[in-house]
């Protein structure tokens, strides 16, 4: 039995197509990897830490609007998304709930030792 050229080309863009699914359905399980659940919750993402890809996947929002809020950073609260124009009063309404804006602990200063 002599097989066609044809049929063995569709055979290896099948095989192809196959991995090529596979390879992005790891992709997009290793970005689902950081969505931390708390009893059934997602944890909120802090606006001061998070990666601009980790708060566009977590949040549902365009990637150039989570480039935008990492460039934005340090934020006091999460409500200055919304006072210093990173996003729109909607936007903020969509994710107020989802975020938080934790501040990174103060480097400690070391006192010189008393001399005796």
């Amino acid at each position: 039995m002599k097989r066609s050229p044809l049929r063995s080309t569709v055979g290896a863009l099948a095989l192809l197509l196959c991995s090529g699914l596979m390879l992005q359905a790891q992709a997009q399980a290793k970005l689902a990897a950081p969505l931390a659940r708390t009893k059934g919750k997602l944890k909120p993402v802090d606006i001061n830490s998070a990666t601009k890809e980790e708060i566009s996947f977590m949040l549902g929002i365009d990637v150039g609007l989570a480039a935008k809020i990492v460039a934005g950073r340090p934020y006091p609260t999460k409500a200055r998304l919304v006072t210093q124009n990173i996003v729109s009063a909607e936007v903020y309404a969509s994710i107020k709930d989802k975020v938080v804006a934790r501040q990174s602990p103060a480097p400690s200063v070391k006192k010189p030792a008393a001399k005796k």
